[in-house]
């Protein structure tokens, strides 16, 4: 009798214990149903809403880390492995496939720079401008930031010289520069425009054609990502994708 007690405590132990591993298996696969996003830090907003709009049809959640194009880089490039990277421009798209860390990437959308600095301050109205040492200006860092490449472009197709201006600080990020002029931190900066116009707060200049240096947005696939990240690729590619980044002030790719 003993013996058979025995018998069925075991059975009792081992049918709870399948069922721990079916829930916890089951669980996992549910936890396991997310997406990691390295993104410039331009495309927050419109990402952000993406991102909520996505989990919502499809039950996948996104999870972003936004910040510098330079910085995201870096950190593939010294192992970590995000799904899908967004860079601000096609430069660290070019170095990663290049490096075989990315399958193929897709342009979205531009961004295109323009000038702006703080509402009520009329010291910088033109490119001629910031070589006025008087004029005190934030940039973006061509390390770290797309901004500062194409900042960088732009004064070199100016035939202006950054050595000669007075240049106070460089941004690691374009929404770092926005929250600068916000401040009155400076007197003027170059951001894309698509920042310039979700802030609400600051006076856009623009820069005229012959110097000005637009940037693909593409949106990359590491070599190595989960089934899921097709789905969010095609959704922001497609109508509705697109739709969101054209209402937060970018001009995207038909």
């Amino acid at each position: 009798m003993k013996a058979l007690g025995d018998l069925k405590k075991y059975k009792a132990s081992l049918v709870t214990l399948l069922v721990c591993l079916i829930f916890s298996t089951a669980f996992a696969q549910k936890q396991s149903k997310e997406l990691l996003v390295f993104a410039g830090s331009g495309m927050r907003v419109p990402l952000s809403e993406i991102g909520k709009k996505f989990e919502k049809l499809y039950g996948i959640k996104v999870i972003y880390d936004f910040g510098g194009s330079g910085r995201l880089g870096n950190k593939i490039l010294v192992g970590q492995s995000p799904d899908v990277f967004i860079p601000g421009s096609n430069k660290w798209a070019k170095i990663l496939k290049k490096k075989g860390y990315i399958e193929g990437y897709s342009p979205i959308a531009y961004h295109t720079p323009v000038i702006i600095t703080p509402k009520g301050n009329d010291k910088v109205n033109s490119l001629d401008d910031f070589s006025d040492i008087g004029n005190r200006l934030v940039l973006g860092d061509d390390r770290a930031a797309a901004i500062g490449g194409a900042s960088a472009a732009i004064f070199k197709k100016a035939r202006l010289k950054e050595s000669r201006m007075n240049v106070r600080a460089k941004g690691q990020a374009v929404k770092q520069l926005v929250l600068w002029i916000e401040g009155n931190n400076a007197d003027a900066s170059i951001v894309w425009k698509a920042d310039a116009v979700q802030s609400g707060r600051l006076r856009i200049i623009g820069i005229p054609e012959q110097y000005n240096v637009r940037s693909i947005i593409p949106v990359c696939q590491m070599v190595t990502h989960k089934k899921e990240t097709n789905e969010y690729i095609h959704y922001l590619l497609d109508i509705e994708g697109k739709a969101i980044f054209k209402k937060h002030g970018f001009e995207v790719v038909e």
